[in-house]
């Protein structure tokens, strides 16, 4: 479906911070979706239509700095600071008992929210948890904060038009299935490469990826008491499935699927298998939760 057809709505959190969001559907079941890094909300595009619209209220969320959200230039772009919002968020907007899903960074956001939630007593805000690719532990950076680490490459990203080689070559390592790598999927993303303020946001999300007190966060993993599914695809070569068994041994209860023939984002490469898998966990982690 075409999500810029969504009506927009924005949650004002400060002076410079205004988030943007859509919402699909009227259903009982609250769902945000958070995107991943260089990435937007229109990124779930191929996933949302196949929440039955009657069940499901599927939110889809910009984060700070992308998509229509605010882009302020001196933003907090870490992931505590991403964490931090989305609970403002879901205060401000009276959201309770939500689906929380994340890809990629957005899985990393979703994790370190649910700590943050849990750490603040305010449990209530989270149903569930769904992580796919989402980094729990230090691994290798992906290229592009290698190459912001030095500030004169960053300018130049910044400074410069960016060409749709940039969108393609992230594709490229992002998609098991090259076939997808068209003027549609390349149109999802290069927005994200071409404003100067989403830019500037991408390199300062970029230098901030790794939080000072990882070992202190990653420890707080066994404390999670909320239903979490793990997604990932067999073929990740971006957040490797080594990232999910990790986390899927941390979390008490957790659930590991895993996708066949699917690299980074399965909510592209394959929508169908992701929503059946989605909606499994939902209807049985609600069915736990009445009993």
């Amino acid at each position: 479906m075409n999500i810029a057809t969504l009506p927009l709505l924005f949650c004002r959190l400060s002076e410079t911070e205004t988030l943007a969001y859509r919402t699909y559907g009227t259903g009982p079941t609250n769902v945000v979706l958070v995107h991943g890094l260089a990435a937007r909300s229109e990124t779930w595009s191929d996933l949302v239509s196949l929440f039955p619209a009657s069940r499901y209220s599927v939110h889809l969320l910009d984060l700070l700095g992308s998509g229509e959200s605010s882009k302020p230039k001196e933003g907090d772009y870490s992931i505590r600071g991403h964490a931090v919002r989305l609970i403002a968020f879901l205060r401000k907007e009276g959201f309770a008992q939500v689906v929380l899903a994340g890809h990629s960074l957005g899985g990393a956001v979703v994790l370190l929210t649910a700590i943050e939630a849990m750490l603040r007593d305010e449990r209530d805000l989270l149903a569930s948890m769904i992580i796919m690719a989402g980094p729990g532990y230090l691994q290798r950076l992906p290229l592009m904060a290698d190459i912001f680490k030095n500030r004169y490459a960053a300018a130049l990203f910044i400074a410069l038009y960016a060409p749709d080689v940039w969108v393609k070559v992230g594709l490229k390592m992002a998609y098991y299935d090259h076939s997808l790598i068209d003027r549609e999927h390349i149109a999802r993303y290069a927005p994200c490469y071409r404003n100067k303020a989403a830019k500037r946001a991408l390199v300062a999300t970029c230098r901030s990826l790794v939080p000072v007190n990882q070992e202190e966060i990653a420890s707080r993993y066994q404390d999670l008491r909320l239903p979490v599914l793990l997604l990932w695809g067999r073929h990740d070569e971006i957040v490797p499935l080594s990232q999910g068994s990790r986390l899927h041994a941390a979390i008490p209860g957790a659930k590991l699927r895993v996708i066949e023939e699917c690299g980074h984002n399965p909510q592209e490469e394959k929508p169908v298998e992701t929503y059946e898998i989605i909606d499994s966990f939902i209807t049985e982690a609600e069915k736990e939760n009445k009993s």
